[in-house]
């Protein structure tokens, strides 16, 4: 008879411990895919605008932001970061940001510890936004075909940013 009640309290402790550590659990994945996010922007600003000033920064990690808010773009940072297209002219799927189609080294030194803290700064909506609207971007070096079918929104340093 005293065993049914002993049994019972483990139960209810087994329990209780149990739904503690999937919260716990569920709140590790939680941070664990921010900081992930966190990465891709902070790659991202590092790889597209690392000697640009630090208003073309914000504006880079808005325009990948942006795109989260877009149904065009996939809903992960990561996956904006890393999206591809087919592109019509070359005949071939081309990544949105360049740079994920090369080989790089490991970010690092002061460069990425700002783009770090631009990604952090964009991402808890730390700074007031200088393109709000766009998506899409170029290097003023170049004249990209789709650039004609969008309205230009601002010039920030070395990038045209359009809607």
């Amino acid at each position: 008879m005293l065993a049914v009640p002993i049994i019972a309290l483990t139960a209810i402790v087994a329990f209780a411990y149990s739904g503690r550590s999937r919260d716990e659990h569920a709140h590790l994945e939680s941070e664990q895919k921010r900081a992930l996010e966190l990465r891709c922007l902070a790659e991202n600003i590092y790889f597209e605008a690392r000697g640009e000033s630090l208003n073309g920064q914000y504006a880079i990690a808005e325009v990948t932001l942006n795109r989260l808010r877009s149904p065009y773009f996939p809903k992960t940072v990561c996956g904006v970061v890393h999206d591809t297209r087919w592109d019509p002219v070359r005949r071939r799927f081309v990544a949105q940001f360049s740079w994920t189609e090369l080989e790089h080294r490991e970010p690092w030194g002061p460069a990425w510890q700002q783009a770090t803290a631009v990604a952090t700064a964009v991402s808890n909506d730390a700074h007031m936004p200088l393109v709000p609207d766009a998506l899409y971007y170029h290097a003023t070096g170049v004249q990209p075909y789709w650039a004609r079918s969008k309205r230009s929104v601002a010039k920030i340093g070395n990038h045209v940013f359009y809607r």
